[in-house]
């Protein structure tokens, strides 16, 4: 492709980033663009932005499998004064459940709760749902089939992975023997506790009448 063709070609790429509310891929470009232009042309073009936008406000991330325009760092703080509502922060346990979901995925609720040692509220993970960082990847071929949880989109796209193989290296995490029986101590405990509850509750028929002497 001569330098004028790639030229235009760069200042298409350029205008549909911009519009653009999701990153585009290299697949959903060359669907924009005109057929016979090639991969290979895209990414020089991309390049060629890439360089251009190097030391500017704005920059071309390469994020969630495509490309974004995206304020720099740096400017992060000037940003933010922009928005006169700040987004609702996420509470610690929120973030814990979020990484065990990232690095362990597919995985249960169960599995969850047995690595954190504290149950898990459907509230925390309707809000994970909700932001689009979580979703629901089918269910567990176990008793009850519970769902199987893993991450979405928006969650590569909100914290500028490319993919999960950018997600930092985990910390040590307990292998599947190890959170299977914390799942199923668990669970026995559970029913244990259940079990004495209903051991402590008085016979409904054997209760004494308190209208009888009345």
């Amino acid at each position: 492709m001569n330098s004028e063709s790639l030229q235009l070609l760069g200042s298409q790429i350029e205008a549909l980033l911009l519009a653009s509310d999701e990153p585009l891929s290299l697949a959903r470009l060359r669907g924009l663009l005109e057929e016979e232009i090639q991969s290979s042309d895209i990414r020089e073009a991309i390049a060629e932005l890439e360089s251009f936008y190097q030391n500017r406000g704005i920059q071309i991330t390469q994020v969630a499998g495509g490309w974004q325009f995206r304020t720099t760092p740096e400017h992060a703080e000037l940003i933010h004064q922009l928005w006169e509502i700040k987004p609702q922060k996420l509470s610690r346990s929120a973030m814990e459940t979020l990484a065990i979901i990232a690095y362990r995925q597919p995985t249960t609720r169960a599995e969850i709760e047995a690595l954190r040692g504290v149950k898990v509220s459907s509230q925390m993970i309707a809000t994970l749902q909700e932001r689009g960082w979580i979703k629901v990847l089918g269910r567990k071929e176990v008793p009850g089939r519970p769902h199987l949880y893993g991450t979405g989109k928006l969650f590569l796209v909100d914290f500028g992975l490319e993919s999960l193989k950018d997600l930092p290296d985990s910390a040590q995490l307990m292998d599947e023997d190890e959170i299977q029986q914390m799942v199923i101590g668990s669970i026995e405990q559970h029913e244990h506790e259940e079990a004495e509850t209903g051991a402590a509750k008085p016979d409904e028929n054997t209760r004494p009448d308190k209208t009888a002497n009345s």
